[in-house]
């Protein structure tokens, strides 16, 4: 996020320009809460505490070009699946798969202890 930026603008942003894609809110979905030890990084050591807000999101656009149905960045790649595909992939952080797949109405609260 940027400062003065709403978490909101900042995830229409960020998939913006990852995707290509302009995206809708529809609504705010996930509260994850994640404690952990960092074994790396500038935090290597510490005990962290992790705050992520999950949006469910509805395109409003086409995509700038085809490269988008699956870019290699850096070592990561991006392929777009349906829900029903999720399963045979390894989804971060691991709850997502399941909850897409329940897709509740109420807001889910989160909490995982990694230490």
């Amino acid at each position: 996020m940027h400062l003065g930026e709403t978490a909101e603008d900042a995830v229409r942003r960020e998939v913006r320009e990852e995707t290509g894609v302009d995206y809708e809110i529809e609504r705010l979905a996930v509260v994850h809460e994640n404690f952990f030890d960092n074994d790396s990084g500038l935090l290597r050591g510490l005990v962290c505490h992790e705050l992520a807000l999950f949006y469910l999101m509805k395109p409003r656009g086409r995509r700038d070009c085809d490269a988008y149905n699956f870019t290699e960045v850096g070592k990561e790649y991006m392929e777009w699946l349906p829900i029903d595909r999720l399963a045979e992939h390894k989804v971060f952080p691991s709850f997502l798969g399941e909850y897409l797949a329940e897709m509740p109405e109420e807001i889910k609260h989160i909490v995982e202890r990694d230490y």
